[in-house]
């Protein structure tokens, strides 16, 4: 039974491997793997891309969830920047815009092969947050792809190596000032800025207070949070982080933006600040160079204790569950805090633990439960019915306004603290529970309204072939209009590309009902009207393992 107030997402990852261990267990018998039940390949799916396709079920069944995996982590990935520059420029323009962006990100989480690359470089820029309400970036949409491309080039990477990416890119150091940071000048009243320093611990790397390796607050002797860091340790982080700005400026002034862009930012020695610093704790030595002081302060932010289960957790809520068991986080922590190989930040290990977890799998301590984001329960429902757009091109139109209407959009967060926080939890039976739901906090009934608005207009839109208006996405129901008049039929293929073969009994009645009050020539109505049933109930909006 699905619950409203269950959010999940199930996905079910790869594994419980038999008696040996678990996948990569380090001993020398060769590890044999438990093969996924059904409810457990479409719940990989599902977290693991951006939607199962019509025909995923089978070829996961087909090659195994393994090899699957594995083509996954091996596949070349598909860049966002590229696929811009192919588009040409609308008549009256020179430039590209934001919409064309995010026409990109929507025909490549559709469409890209690399699924899982393209859903966790999704979930990472949901941690590492710029926004296209911030700072110039709204003007910058080219910037801005190339700063999704490199979450997504790094999204299997190492966790040292993504930090400072996201550090050193142009388009954070814009929006949240490090770019033209300099060293103090107290006679003109000029101090590092400090809102880099901040967020990049607050909310990229170690959190608020001390954590135990499970993801739960390490007390202090009177029972109380302890807090990471200081004011002083931002001050002094601010001042690691001077001296950096675009590496190839077109202008000489300092404070200049304008430049290239998409190379990481490069040290200007003369304006950082080289003396003594502490920072947690940990001594910058007077006299080193910037590139010195930024390289210990990535390594610090890597070895930290907190940095595993902070980011482990949020990748956990991000793909599987809003409320991991403390038993989830710590054994994914390890994983963060060691491969298996001796290396630290693996993010493609974690990733994978996080997929293959018992707790993903099979419940264990907590059955995994999430509410899909918006824009996740859209792109569920496109690839599910092989959405494109009526361009021959394939380019996606007035993508914004198109699909803004959710409360969300592709780095469109109203904040560097995203669309909602890890720890939103409603007022009721989630609170009262001590649990959390962060996708609730922008499920306000103005968004609901308007998402079920879009899902009926999309519904709208199903001359797949022959469409002339090249701007629309149409979706293909024509397979389930050639069985609409078998309605039990019609249920049980809605069933298996929208609920993982999971519809209640209820659920059911009320789409049997709808059918049956349609005269058997309205084949496209009783399809519309049976998807918009399912699409707008909780079942297809709150993921949960299957029990």
């Amino acid at each position: 039974m699905r619950g409203v107030l269950k959010l999940s997402t199930c996905l079910l990852s790869l594994s419980l491997l038999s008696a040996c261990g678990g996948e990569g267990d380090s001993g020398n018998a060769t590890p044999v793997y438990t093969p996924l039940t059904q409810d457990q390949r479409y719940d990989l799916l599902y977290r693991a891309t951006f939607g199962p396709k019509p025909d995923s079920y089978q070829q996961l069944a087909n090659i195994g969830y393994v090899e699957w995996l594995d083509q996954q982590f091996s596949m070349t990935p598909s860049l966002h920047l590229p696929r811009l520059k192919q588009y040409d420029l609308e008549p009256g323009k020179d430039s590209y815009n934001q919409s064309d962006r995010v026409a990109v990100w929507w025909d490549l989480s559709l469409n890209a092969p690399d699924q899982l690359r393209q859903r966790v470089a999704f979930a990472l820029s949901e941690i590492f947050v710029i926004s296209r309400y911030g700072a110039s970036l709204n003007g910058r949409p080219q910037e801005m792809a190339d700063y999704y491309d490199m979450l997504i080039t790094h999204a299997f990477g190492n966790y040292r190596d993504l930090i400072e990416a996201v550090t050193r890119h142009a388009a954070m150091g814009d929006y949240l000032s490090m770019m033209a940071n300099q060293k103090a000048d107290p006679e003109r009243n000029r101090y590092p800025d400090e809102n880099y320093a901040r967020e990049v611990m607050q909310l990229f790397s170690i959190g608020l207070y001390h954590l135990n390796q499970d993801g739960s607050d390490k007390l202090d002797s009177q029972g109380q949070q302890s807090p990471t860091y200081s004011q002083d340790d931002i001050e002094n982080l601010a001042r690691v982080f001077t001296g950096w700005h675009i590496a190839e400026k077109n202008q000489p002034n300092w404070g200049s933006k304008e430049g290239n862009w998409f190379v990481p930012m490069a040290a200007y020695p003369e304006r950082h600040d080289d003396e003594e610093k502490v920072v947690m704790g940990e001594v910058f030595a007077q006299g080193q160079t910037p590139e010195q002081d930024m390289a210990q302060a990535m390594d610090m932010l890597l070895n930290h204790p907190n940095t595993a289960p902070f980011i482990s957790k949020h990748l956990i809520q991000r793909l599987v569950t809003s409320n991991p068991s403390p038993a989830y986080v710590a054994r994914v922590s390890a994983l963060f805090a060691d491969n298996g190989k001796g290396a630290r930040g693996d993010l493609k290990a974690v990733i994978r633990g996080i997929l293959t977890d018992s707790e993903a799998l099979n419940g264990e301590e907590r059955a995994p439960i999430k509410m899909k984001e918006p824009l996740i329960a859209m792109t569920n429902f496109f690839r599910a019915f092989e959405a494109k757009s009526a361009d021959p091109t394939g380019r996606f139109y007035n993508s914004i306004n198109t699909f803004g209407a959710y409360g969300q959009s592709p780095l469109g967060s109203p904040s560097v603290f995203n669309f909602f926080s890890p720890n939103y939890a409603p007022i009721g039976e989630i609170a009262d529970a001590n649990d959390v739901a962060p996708e609730f906090e922008i499920l306000s009934w103005n968004n609901f309204i308007l998402t079920n608005n879009q899902l009926w207009s999309a519904l709208g839109r199903t001359n797949y072939e022959g469409e002339t208006n090249p701007t629309r996405i149409v979706i293909n129901t024509a397979p389930l209009e050639a069985i609409a008049n078998d309605h039990q039929a019609l249920i049980d293929e809605i069933e298996r590309r929208l609920l993982s073969q999971r519809m209640s009994e209820s659920l059911k009645a009320i789409v049997l009902e709808s059918l049956e009050s349609l005269r058997d020539t309205q084949q496209s109505l009783k399809v519309r009207n049976a998807l918009y049933i399912v699409v707008t109930s909780q079942e297809f909006h709150i993921e949960e393992l299957a029990q």
